[in-house]
């Protein structure tokens, strides 16, 4: 849950940059630092009639701090701050496939919420259609034979516990690359949500996920994804987390005091920026 919020335009001034906001100034001025060293100037620090303050830059998109702030950067509009929104959330939705509904739309929702939101309502599709599951060989001790009978590892474990046979053998389990990229994505959405219904429906995901182990390589996570007529129900779902987890894709940012980030490189002018409907 976030304790405070700042919602501004690209371009515009977030904070000073003071001793007042001490806490506020390191976090922020590290994830400055962050954004200056790879190019991606999502906030940047500037000075104006001798002070410094951190302003955002042409990236529009939310970053949650380990504290609870919520920095959210919306394009600029002739409209208000719910038409910002709107065309924010209308261009995540075109980067991740996801259909959006202007009607269903929330303006009073901040960006993060509705990605989250987004995330979470796929998820949930997924696991009531049914999961996929895949064949994976598991070496363990038994005390029936399944499979084979490891015959080496069996003498050395099994010496003494003649009970015991140590076998290799076929089980068919949930734990395949998109399920640990999924309860991946929805472990660290999870910790920064403040809306009860998304933060529901992660918990039931992350529930009915947990024989699913953790991905330790994402990349070679996402190698293994294909896109099949089997796994085109994972499509959406896939495409948040490439952009929440996959630091090739451009959109996710990460810093000492982030807890999770996502900006894009939205053109300026408004003949060139995505239009929602």
């Amino acid at each position: 849950m976030y304790t405070r919020h700042f919602c501004v335009s690209a371009n515009e001034k977030i904070a000073d940059f003071s001793s007042e906001n001490g806490d506020l100034s390191e976090m922020l001025g590290e994830f400055a630092e962050n954004c200056a060293a790879d190019g991606r100037k999502a906030v940047t620090v500037s000075h104006r009639n001798g002070k410094k303050y951190f302003k955002a830059g042409s990236y529009c998109g939310f970053a949650s701090l380990i504290d609870g702030t919520l920095v959210e950067i919306l394009p600029h509009t002739k409209g208000s701050v719910s038409d910002a929104r709107k065309e924010l959330c209308a261009e995540f939705c075109r980067r991740c496939g996801f259909t959006f509904d202007p009607s269903g739309f929330d303006p009073e929702m901040n960006f993060m919420e509705y990605f989250i939101s987004v995330f979470a309502g796929e998820t949930m599709k997924i696991i009531k259609s049914g999961v996929l599951s895949t064949y994976a060989s598991r070496e363990e001790n038994m005390t029936t034979v399944h499979g084979t009978i490891l015959f080496p590892e069996n003498i050395r474990r099994n010496l003494i516990h003649r009970e015991r046979i140590y076998v290799r053998h076929d089980v068919f389990t949930p734990d395949r690359a998109e399920n640990r990229l999924i309860k991946a994505a929805a472990a660290k959405l999870i910790k920064v949500t403040g809306n009860a219904h998304s933060s529901h429906l992660l918990k039931e995901a992350l529930s009915f996920l947990d024989e699913v182990s953790k991905p330790y390589n994402i990349a070679a996570e996402f190698g293994k994804c294909i896109n099949t007529r089997n796994t085109k129900k994972y499509s959406t779902t896939l495409n948040i987390c490439r952009m929440l987890l996959d630091k090739r894709e451009g959109t996710a940012f990460s810093g000492k005091y982030v807890s999770c980030a996502q900006f894009y490189d939205m053109p300026a002018s408004p003949s060139g920026r995505h239009k929602a409907s």
